[in-house]
C-alpha cells in the first residue's frame, strides 16, 4: 500500500544521497532491467506451498513509496528485498533500521511493520521477490521470529548468487513451469537458512516435513536419492542412513509409496484418466504403474477409480 511518507529514519542527519554507494558483487544486479515480473501459471492444478509470484528491480525516488504491512488484508505472503544503492528504512518490532546497499530485508505480510523511502534519501534501488504458499510463509515468519528482518549479505554468497539466478531467469521468462518455480523458491529459503547458521536446527526439527513438501511438489518428475540428499544439505550416505532410521524405509520405497498414495487420491477425487494420473505422479510406464498399484491396494487403478474408493 502507498501512503504519505512519514519522515526520516532514526539517526539520520541532513539530506542523504547514495548515488555512488553501490555494493559490488560478482552478480551485477544493477544490470537487470527495471521492471516488475508477474509469474502466473493458470494451468496449475496441484497446490504448491512455495511459489514466487512477483519479482522486480525498482528504483524509488518519490516520497510516496510507503508500505504499511499492518494494513494489508488477504492471503499472507513473504517479501525478500535486496538493496543495491541508496537507502530505505524499515520500522518493525525491533525498532527502526536503515536499509543500506548490501542488506537483505525478509518480511512477512501482513506483519507488524512498515518499510519506505525516507525524505532524506534521494533514492532507493532494490530487487525483490514476493513468495506465497504455506511453506514459504512459514519460513519467512520463522526467520523473523528467530533472526529478525534485516541481514547483511556479506556471509551469504550462495543465497545472493541464487537470488540473482532466480531473478535473471524470471525476467527472461525462463521459468515457465510452476514446479520449477516452486523448487527455486524453496531452495532459496533453505540456502538462506544454511548460510545464517540455522540449518542444523531446522534439519533436526523440520527437515523431513520440508522434504515431504519438496517431494509432493515435484512428484511429476524423476527424483533421485541424490537430489533428496541435496535438499537436506547432507551427503547421500548420511541422508540414506538418517532417513531409514527416522522413516523405517529407504528413500526410494518412501517415494514410490508417496506416488501410489497420491495417485489413489487423484483417481478417487478427480476426473483424470489412469494414464494422466500416473504421469502426474511421475510414473510414465503405465504397465509398471498398474502392477505396483494393484499390489499396493489390491485393485487395478481402473477398478479403484470406478468404485470411487
Amino acid at each position: 500500500m502507498l501512503h504519505k511518507n512519514p519522515g526520516r529514519c532514526k539517526g539520520a542527519a541532513g539530506p542523504y544521497t547514495e548515488n555512488r554507494s553501490v555494493i559490488l558483487t560478482e552478480h551485477d544486479f544493477s544490470a537487470l532491467p527495471l521492471k516488475r515480473q508477474v509469474s502466473r501459471y493458470p494451468g496449475r492444478n496441484l497446490p504448491l506451498h512455495a511459489l514466487t509470484v512477483l519479482s522486480g528491480h525498482s528504483r524509488e525516488t518519490g516520497p510516496g513509496y510507503y508500505n504499511d504491512c499492518r494494513l494489508v488484508t488477504g492471503p499472507p505472503y513473504g517479501v525478500w528485498q535486496y538493496t543495491l544503492s541508496g537507502r530505505g528504512c524499515i520500522e518493525s518490532k525491533d525498532g527502526r533500521r536503515d536499509l543500506l546497499p548490501g542488506s537483505l530485508m525478509i518480511f512477512p505480510v501482513p506483519g507488524q511493520g512498515v518499510y519506505y523511502l525516507p525524505k532524506d534519501s534521494d533514492h532507493w534501488e532494490f530487487v525483490f521477490l514476493v513468495m506465497i504458499g504455506r511453506e514459504a510463509v512459514r519460513i519467512v515468519r520463522m526467520i523473523e521470529q528467530r533472526l529478525g528482518n534485516v541481514f547483511s549479505t556479506g556471509k551469504s554468497p550462495k543465497t545472493l548468487g541464487l537470488l540473482y539466478a532466480i531473478l535473471s531467469k524470471l525476467f527472461a521468462g525462463n521459468i515457465p513451469d510452476p514446479f520449477a518455480n516452486s523448487s527455486y523458491t524453496y531452495r532459496l529459503c533453505m540456502m538462506f537458512l544454511e548460510e545464517t547458521g540455522e540449518s542444523r536446527e531446522i534439519r533436526s526439527k523440520h527437515s523431513f516435513d520440508n522434504l515431504r513438501v519438496f517431494l509432493k511438489e515435484n512428484l511429476y518428475r524423476h527424483i533421485q536419492v541424490r537430489e533428496m540428499a541435496d535438499c537436506m544439505r547432507l551427503s547421500r550416505s548420511h541422508f540414506t542412513r538418517l532417513f531409514g532410521e527416522k522413516m523405517g524405509m529407504s528413500p526410494r520405497m518412501y517415494l514410490e509409496d508417496l506416488r501410489l498414495k497420491t495417485a489413489a487420491d487423484l483417481l478417487a477425487g478427480e476426473g483424470a484418466t489412469v494414464k494422466e494420473t500416473a504421469a502426474r505422479c511421475g510414473i510414465y510406464d503405465i504397465n509398471y504403474f498398474c502392477r505396483r498399484f494393484k499390489k499396493h491396494f489390491g485393485l487395478s487403478p481402473g477398478k479403484y477409480k470406478t468404485q470411487g474408493l
